[in-house]
């Protein structure tokens, strides 16, 4: 494991984070960011030559439509159980 350790940042400049945490962009934080490394990762990825086109032109096409706007953002549980309820009873 990796970890790197960013000593006092200022709140304003986490961005998203401080307001997802609610706290006062005007302080100060030390930020740890640990990454698990492992061995064995590459052997759930298959080869390259063996993603399909039609897979890969699926993603663009997603990314694509994302970059559009053409999603629905839920910004609660409710907002999510309301939304996947209103599809699957259409």
């Amino acid at each position: 494991m990796s970890t790197t350790v960013f000593e006092a940042v200022k709140g304003k400049e986490l961005g998203g984070i401080i307001e997802g945490l609610n706290a006062d962009p005007e302080k100060y934080f030390n930020v740890t960011i640990s990454i698990e490394e492992t061995e064995d990762s590459d052997e759930d990825m298959p080869p390259e030559e063996r993603i399909s086109q039609r897979l890969i032109d699926a993603v663009k096409r997603s990314e694509e439509s994302y970059k559009a706007g053409n999603f629905t953002r839920c910004n609660s549980i409710e907002e999510d159980e309301a939304f996947f309820n209103k599809i699957w009873n259409d």
